[in-house]
């Protein structure tokens, strides 16, 4: 059932004492509710039943929802942690949130500079960067606080982020625990 005929069966179905009484009332009365009622069912009709506007985009999905979320293998950094999160956008000042979602990537890339990762970190050696979402297959993320671009692109192609100097981070179907702080209890031990 479409949304403009359960609007309208709503509508009857709860306008029924406008149109039916035990009590004799004045003919003005009852002509007065029963406009009352068509107009309100018209009204809302008319509300329920209009198309959106062309410029309308859906919400952009948060959490485990979005593609984005969840842990990533980085060939330039076998076994270290990259781990991306997407969160609501901050309110504003007017009450009103920003179209993207906000990005969030955690990070370790091993002691004393290696680029593999044997060891846990604790959190003082983790990174992170933000950055936006530009709909549900792009985020631009800024990696100045690593002494990148503050404007890096990353498309999700389905099974990873990949980054305009082509590399893919390739999405891990499991939380690697090995790569969490080791000093972080409020991490769970339980699945992803």
């Amino acid at each position: 059932m479409n949304r403009l005929a359960c609007t309208i069966a709503l509508l009857a179905a709860a306008s029924t004492d406008a149109l039916v009484t035990n009590q004799p009332k004045a003919f003005a009365s009852d002509r007065r509710n029963f406009f009352g009622v068509l107009g309100g069912a018209a009204a809302a009709a008319v509300v329920t039943g209009a198309p959106a506007p062309a410029n309308a985009k859906a919400a952009i999905k948060t959490g485990p929802a979005n593609p984005f979320t969840g842990d990533y293998d980085d060939p330039n950094h076998p076994g270290c942690l990259r781990q991306v999160k997407v969160v609501g956008a901050p309110m504003r000042a007017d009450g009103s949130r920003p179209l993207y979602a906000v990005v969030e990537v955690t990070g370790y890339d091993g002691k004393g500079g290696a680029k593999v990762c044997k060891d846990r970190p604790t959190r003082a050696d983790l990174w992170k960067v933000t950055g936006k979402t530009k709909g549900d297959d792009e985020a631009t993320l800024d990696f100045s606080v690593k002494g990148g671009p503050s404007d890096l692109v990353g498309k999700w192609d389905g099974s990873g982020i990949v980054f305009p100097d082509g590399n893919k981070w390739t999405k891990l179907n499991y939380a690697p625990r090995d790569r969490r702080p080791t000093d972080m209890a409020t991490l769970s031990d339980g699945p992803l």
